[in-house]
């Protein structure tokens, strides 16, 4: 089933995606979350593929259908074996007109239902109406549900990424990030010089960006961190985590060297956040394990899946690393140790705090 029929159609929870994880917890979708969807659409007000042409029904009628046939499509909405409760109440799916979210293009809206089902099962999506397009980014703008947002401040899953004209110091000398490939040997601070394992893209909307704004990039000006370093304007998504040593780290940690995300380093003179940006492109750069690279002269980590959950990656990006790395996409861990402590956010503001 094609979207714009008018009708009465669900799908799966597990069928969208929210702020790039496909699946995600329903706690994770909040006011300015990106979310879309794909797969197959199923009807529940009348034969599935026909568009019906009789008078439009009353909200109550189509959810009293909806829900008699949310009991025969179960299966084939979200495929788990339990049947759902034989009850013809619409409430049956735990499921009221305040448990719902509003989604935007930026010039249309519509109104998802979420239908909470027993024992586990994935919630359902119900779109009375015409369904929004398949594969869109649209936007979350308005939320009416039972379950709480996550906090923003909760520890999150990191974007570990490069912008384009970063030089990445390699073998041959500096090269730009976007013209590395998988095989090329480039400058690691443990291990001299080691091979690009894998390499992934992600373009990142101006619509998102400003819909996002904590997906803005962090920019490091010329000698930020050190005398000439970095050596030019460096920009880096906000998850990526930079090298920071010395007697301090060592004095808090017993190490010493930890790595602390861009994010947390922000002073607003030197290291500041990039707004107003009509869209980027991040790129990733994996070896064979974690390992420290040198980024326009910056000490900072290459890519790491356990950081940044392959749910989260462009799908032909993450199906190459699966090829490269078996059970990745399952268990993160199994790419192997990080390179360095990573210290959380409160950490970092500890460790800031010595230093001021």
């Amino acid at each position: 089933m094609r979207a714009g029929f008018r009708g009465t159609f669900v799908i799966s929870w597990t069928q969208t995606e929210v702020d790039g994880l496909w699946s995600a917890p329903v706690t994770a979708l909040r006011k300015g979350a990106m979310w879309r969807w794909r797969g197959d659409l199923v009807r529940v007000d009348g034969p599935n593929g026909v568009l019906p042409l009789g008078p439009a029904l009353g909200a109550a009628d189509i959810r009293q259908r909806a829900a008699a046939s949310l009991r025969r499509h179960g299966r084939a909405a979200a495929p788990s074996p339990p049947p759902l409760p034989d009850d013809d109440a619409p409430d049956a799916f735990s499921g009221s007109d305040d448990e719902a979210f509003t989604v935007t293009d930026g010039t249309r809206l519509w109104r998802v239902r979420v239908i909470q089902r027993p024992r586990g099962r994935s919630p359902l999506c119900l779109f009375e109406g015409a369904p929004p397009p398949a594969e869109a980014e649209l936007w979350v703008v308005r939320r009416t549900l039972r379950t709480a947002p996550r906090d923003p401040e909760a520890p999150r899953a990191n974007v570990i990424c490069f912008t384009p004209g970063t030089l990445i110091r390699t073998e041959r000398g500096a090269l730009p990030v976007e013209r590395i490939a998988e095989g090329t040997r480039v400058q690691t601070k443990d291990n001299g010089c080691r091979p690009v394992l894998w390499t992934g893209r992600r373009r990142i909307s101006g619509a998102r960006l400003r819909a996002m704004p904590e997906l803005a990039p962090v920019r490091f000006r010329p000698g930020a961190v050190a005398s000439d370093v970095p050596d030019g304007e460096l920009l880096v998504s906000p998850g990526h985590r930079v090298l920071v040593g010395g007697r301090r780290a060592e004095a808090m940690f017993a190490t010493p060297e930890v790595l602390v995300a861009a994010a947390d380093l922000v002073d607003g003179r030197g290291i500041d956040r990039v707004r107003g940006l009509a869209g980027l492109i991040y790129i990733h750069l994996a070896l064979e394990q974690h390992e420290i690279l040198f980024a326009n002269g910056v000490a900072t980590e290459s890519f790491h899946p356990a950081a940044m959950p392959p749910g989260r990656l462009d799908a032909a990006d993450a199906a190459r690393l699966e090829a490269l790395v078996p059970g990745v996409s399952r268990d993160p861990t199994r790419y192997g140790p990080f390179a360095r402590r990573l210290l959380s956010a409160p950490e970092a503001a500890i460790l800031a705090g010595m230093a001021a």
